[in-house]
């Protein structure tokens, strides 16, 4: 005899229970549904077909904003393309694709329109390019030998392999270039270490260096033979939008008297330039500015509207920023006003303004007469900050409780401490950047734990920690990726397969990891670790890609750190079609 429970049998109980539940998963999808709709209303998109009477493969299509300052770039699978979600307005549409263009289209984009733009390419006109340098083979630049061996592990391991062709010294200006890379006046202090090269050593490097980049040379640079490797069907579904820095006026910003002093000269001259990035609980992305007057910038990507700040002392330099529990923006200045005199300076969004400012190494742990410069920083479970000292080579720690700074010297000389990350167990990494290892700080015992990749010397400048407590990091100078187990202290390489990667940082999402590659031009990469495959998607402009941060969707912001015409704030879409919102969240 069937069991009956009230009216109802069980059966009956669970049928209804079922259909239930699916209504519930009908409402929550929908009001899923509702929820994007909302965040997403009142934007636009295009699409169309790219033709072409040569062949091509994913081609970049352009489409700028100018009166925002914004850029959408899709790329095309067969010829066709799709941009989605862009605010209406007036759109610049181009395309380029290996050895082709487009012209320019004008395009006005409505709220909720679904546009149609064909596109025709041509062969890209000549390419402006200086007629006294020669693109040569990298074995034509630099003739294998001794000297060659001396310069790799000196020279080309952190400059790269088109700084050398481009002078043309003499012995004595080779040998005063030499002298200060060992220290000589450098107020960076040792690149090269006296164990790192003999005198001997230091004769072949002459020697070579005169015979193949002497006076009576030409200026060369090396021939990109392996190019990054691309996959259409995965780039379609992909789009990138970068927000850049509204212009200042005459008179102010980059152009004020006051300022002309220090952008007259240095890489920052008289540009703005976006160095870090990261989010807000409100969904908005906080930049650094480098550029001078220094300025921490907030971008609503929502509307695409900056706000400005300029910091203490615009004079004093900055690097990175982080943000606390509290909300509280946290900025290290790299030198400090007058030089030397660095602090650590928090705003607060609400009332915005600066209300925290505290000296760094105020007992001179490291030595007053030792230039410092502070960088990159992190934050652990208790609220502590930890900050490198990239010059000085220092890892400083800012206590919550007692608001005191101390300062530990880090155990290599001259490590250059560079990128910074916390775990999951508040133990400290840092990737030594000319020391060519990453450093473990356990802040309960104070002591350091270092660990050296196969690869050496090798620049490393960040790193970051996944789910399963793994480090991992790139190593800028060798086109490497390496995964560091803490727990048997074994590292594993993969070789990202391009000519001249330039790692700088990776960051987790799900899965896999995005890697910021400066080489070629630029691309952000997608690493499988476990099928151990790479996925290129190239970046918009030419620029390094110094920070990456990962939205909780799985979106990857960026700063173009070495666009000339174009610093501000990037982020790339892995998949478009599933974006809910523009909004940046951890």
């Amino acid at each position: 005899m069937r069991k009956k429970v009230g009216c109802f049998s069980i059966r009956s109980w669970l049928a209804v229970a079922i259909v239930l539940s699916g209504l519930l998963v009908l409402r929550n999808s929908a009001a899923a549904q509702a929820s994007k709709s909302a965040n997403l209303s009142g934007l636009a998109s295009v699409s169309g077909m790219v033709e072409s009477a040569k062949p091509f493969q994913a081609a970049k299509v352009y489409v700028r904003n100018a009166e925002k300052r914004m850029l959408y770039m899709v790329y095309t699978n067969g010829g066709r393309y799709q941009a989605m979600h862009l605010f209406p307005g007036n759109y610049e549409l181009s395309v380029q694709a290996k050895g082709l263009e487009s012209d320019v289209q004008k395009l006005v984009l409505k709220a909720g329109q679904n546009a149609t733009a064909n596109v025709s390419l041509r062969e890209a006109s000549a390419a402006e390019q200086r007629r006294d340098v020669e693109i040569l083979p990298f074995d034509e630049i630099y003739p294998p030998g001794p000297g060659l061996a001396v310069a790799r592990k000196t020279c080309l391991y952190c400059h790269g392999a088109n700084f050398i062709p481009a002078r043309h010294l003499d012995a004595k200006a080779w040998n005063a270039a030499i002298d200060y890379m060992t220290g000589k006046d450098n107020r960076q202090g040792a690149m090269i270490q006296p164990n790192e090269m003999s005198q001997s050593e230091r004769e072949v490097l002459v020697q070579y260096l005169v015979q193949n980049f002497g006076p009576n040379s030409k200026t060369r640079a090396v021939k990109v033979e392996t190019e990054m490797p691309v996959d259409e069907t995965k780039l379609a579904k992909a789009m990138y939008v970068e927000y850049y820095f509204p212009p200042d006026p005459p008179g102010s910003g980059i152009h004020d008297p006051k300022y002309a002093g220090i952008t007259d000269e240095g890489p920052f001259a008289g540009r703005r330039v976006s160095q870090d990035v990261h989010f807000d609980q409100q969904g908005n992305v906080w930049i650094i500015d480098r550029g001078f007057p220094n300025r921490l910038c907030k971008l609503d990507p929502r509307t695409g509207q900056f706000k400005e700040y300029l910091t203490p002392d615009p004079t004093a330099g900055v690097h990175d920023l982080t943000i606390d529990k509290n909300g509280i923006v946290w900025v290290p200045e790299n030198e400090g006003v007058p030089a030397g005199q660095l602090k650590l300076d928090g705003f607060n969004p609400k009332t915005e303004k600066w209300e925290a400012r505290y000296p760094f190494d105020p007992e001179n742990v490291i030595p007053a007469s030792t230039v410092k410069h502070a960088q990159s920083l992190t934050i652990d479970s208790k609220g502590n900050i930890y900050t490198v000292l990239i010059l000085g080579s220092g890892l400083s720690r800012w206590d919550r409780e007692t608001k005191k700074m101390t300062t530990y010297p880090m155990p290599s000389p001259n490590a250059f401490p560079y990128g910074i990350v916390v775990d999951k167990n508040d133990n400290i990494w840092i990737a030594e950047f000319h020391a060519s290892k990453i450093a473990k700080f356990d802040p309960k015992t104070e002591k350091f734990t270092e660990y050296s990749p196969p690869t050496q010397p090798a620049l490393i400048r960040r790193l970051n920690v996944d789910s399963k407590g793994n480090i991992w990091f790139g190593l800028f100078s060798a086109g490497k990726l390496d995964k560091l187990n803490p727990a048997t202290g074994k590292i594993i390489e993969y070789k990202i397969p391009h000519q001249v990667s330039q790692p700088y940082d990776v960051a987790e999402s799900g899965d896999k990891l995005w890697i910021a590659d400066a080489g070629q031009g630029g691309a952000l990469i997608q690493f499988d670790p476990q099928a151990e495959t790479f996925t290129y998607f190239p970046t918009p402009q030419r620029s390094d890609m110094p920070k990456l941060k990962i939205t909780r969707e799985g979106a990857v912001w960026y700063p173009p750190r070495s666009s000339q015409k174009f610093p501000g704030a990037g982020v790339l879409y892995p998949y478009m079609t599933k974006i809910t919102t523009l909004g940046a969240y951890f």
